[in-house]
């Protein structure tokens, strides 16, 4: 998920930020990110818990164990879900309740990048009874429901909900556009996803969206085009790939 957007977009919406912490419990964590480094994630957990434990402020740590989770170019999201959702039965002690449910934001988003389908929806819709108003949460919601393409008409009402809220961010109207993708509506699918192509060029999950509601609509030029610069921006960027053999082998066909 560009969720996670370069998210992402994706971010705990904890409070305490720009505290220091005491060197015995920076060191853990410093220690930890060195074990990320090279991928020993067993190891980091290990120290990441320690510090979790040993931190005078229970809501910062977790910030910040998220954060060096994230920060990895791999971005284990697996790792980082099984790390932060142990915590989940202390979520009370997060004083501030928008703060409260960023963390549930967070977990939802998580799980869904863990592969963890029957497990997201639960923290999505904590964060939003706790937060009506959190736009990404709605947003992260819709795009996990509209990949797996199911609840198509709550998503659509989610994101929509996070535009009226938040309206100048790409990533949403990608998601508005690829949940009405996912719906069949292809001409609205097209205009949001331009106006997301607009708005941030270089996303290459957003290149392919537009890539596919071309070829639904039958512009296999333009889909190839998109599919081009999805992948100048990200080679490698399996589903571009894959869309581009599909209109290249009914090109060849012809």
């Amino acid at each position: 998920m560009r969720v996670l957007i370069g998210l992402l977009v994706i971010g705990l919406m904890l409070s305490g930020c720009g505290r220091s912490e005491p060197p015995p419990q920076k060191s853990l964590l410093e220690q930890g990110v060195q074990k990320l480094e090279t991928r020993d994630y067993e190891g980091a957990a290990a120290l990441f818990k320690q510090y979790v434990e040993q931190s005078p402020n229970f809501v910062v740590a977790l910030q910040n164990v998220y954060r060096a989770y994230m920060a990895r170019p791999e971005r284990p999201a697996a790792q980082a879900y099984a790390f932060l959702v142990q915590y989940e039965p202390r979520a009370g002690e997060i004083p501030v309740q928008i703060d409260r449910a960023g963390f549930y934001q967070a977990l939802g988003t998580l799980a869904f990048l863990a592969g963890k389908r029957d497990e997201y929806a639960q923290w999505f819709e904590k964060a939003l009874q706790l937060d009506p108003q959190n736009h990404l949460a709605m947003n992260d919601y819709a795009y996990a429901l509209a990949e797996d393409g199911r609840e198509l008409e709550k998503a659509l009402r989610l994101i929509r909900r996070a535009i009226a809220i938040k309206s100048n961010v790409g990533a949403y109207h990608d998601t508005h556009g690829w949940v009405l993708y996912k719906l069949g509506r292809y001409d609205a699918a097209l205009r949001e996803l331009r106006l997301a192509v607009q708005t941030a060029p270089d996303t290459p999950d957003l290149r392919y969206h537009l890539a596919a509601v071309y070829a639904k609509l039958g512009q296999r030029d333009d889909a190839l085009v998109e599919l081009e610069k999805a992948l100048a921006l990200k080679p490698g960027h399996e589903p571009s790939l894959q869309l581009r053999k599909e209109l290249l082998g009914e090109k060849e066909a012809r």
